[in-house]
């Protein structure tokens, strides 16, 4: 499983939407460079400066890994995924990977790369884990392995998408796009706790926050766009009149149409609370 994949990836795509698909890779290469500002103010929010240690959990394509790297230049970023092809582009980034499944726990203190007699002397300093929590059958497991794994200082980050994206600008074409959010709400997209209390409840503090990001109308937010317009045509709860209006809308879909591309995020920052040094 692509622990990213709620989110919603090569150009060129346009005549399959017409028909439906959607390419969930190329998706979330897109949502980070449309709302790469969103995720890049999500790490103001950490408040870390020395980082030698990262682990991205469910890195998917490498979207956040990279975003991490930039902001990290000097730290050893490890990316978790149980997804070959995932992994296989990880790699192919600089990436040092671990294939694992969140299910069964932090991974890297059952790992080969570190375990669980010498994260003590080689701890995490930052745990990233956007889009990834809601997919693990036990977070209560994770959290404490993260707690157990991380530095005195260090931080754990969850993120995840407080509502989904939001794309159009006309009134008209906005009120179809609420209609589908709503389908897709009722079918389970996006769809996640409030994270406090089982961090909390894992020893750790927390804060919380969320960060707006209105996009630049671009070539890739049409794109974006027109991907996420072509998953709605699969749900189950979208009517056979708003159905018709979606598809409708993705054989328009150009440069007339009204785009005001924007994203919410909620954030979790969370250190151990009490953990001796």
């Amino acid at each position: 499983m692509d622990h990213q994949q709620d989110l919603t990836r090569d150009h060129g795509h346009r005549a399959h939407q017409r028909s439906g698909s959607y390419d969930q890779h190329r998706i979330l290469n897109l949502d980070a460079e449309v709302f790469g500002d969103n995720l890049a103010s999500v790490l103001d929010f950490t408040g870390t400066t020395a980082v030698r240690s990262v682990v991205d959990l469910g890195a998917g394509t490498g979207a956040g890994s990279r975003l991490l790297r930039r902001r990290y230049p000097d730290a050893a970023v490890t990316c978790v995924d149980n997804d070959p092809q995932m992994l296989e582009l990880l790699r192919k980034q600089g990436f040092a990977v671990v294939e694992a499944d969140l299910d069964d726990g932090f991974p890297l203190l059952a790992g080969p790369s570190l375990t669980a007699e010498t994260v003590a002397e080689a701890p995490v300093d930052l745990v990233w884990a956007a889009s990834s929590l809601h997919h693990v059958a036990h977070p209560a497991r994770l959290l404490s392995g993260i707690r157990r794994a991380l530095a005195p200082d260090g931080v754990l980050v969850v993120v995840e998408l407080a509502a989904l994206p939001r794309f159009l600008g006309n009134p008209r074409e906005a009120l179809l796009e609420r209609r589908c959010n709503a389908a897709a709400a009722a079918e389970g997209w996006n769809d996640h706790p409030n994270w406090a209390p089982i961090i909390e409840a894992a020893g750790f503090g927390v804060t919380q926050s969320e960060v707006t990001t209105m996009a630049p109308v671009t070539p890739a937010a049409r794109e974006y766009a027109q991907q996420w317009f072509a998953r709605f045509l699969h749900l189950a709860a979208l009517t056979a009149d708003d159905r018709d209006a979606v598809k409708n809308l993705l054989d328009q879909f150009s440069d007339d149409i009204e785009l005001e591309p924007r994203a919410t995020r909620t954030i979790w920052v969370a250190t151990p609370a009490g953990k001796s040094s």
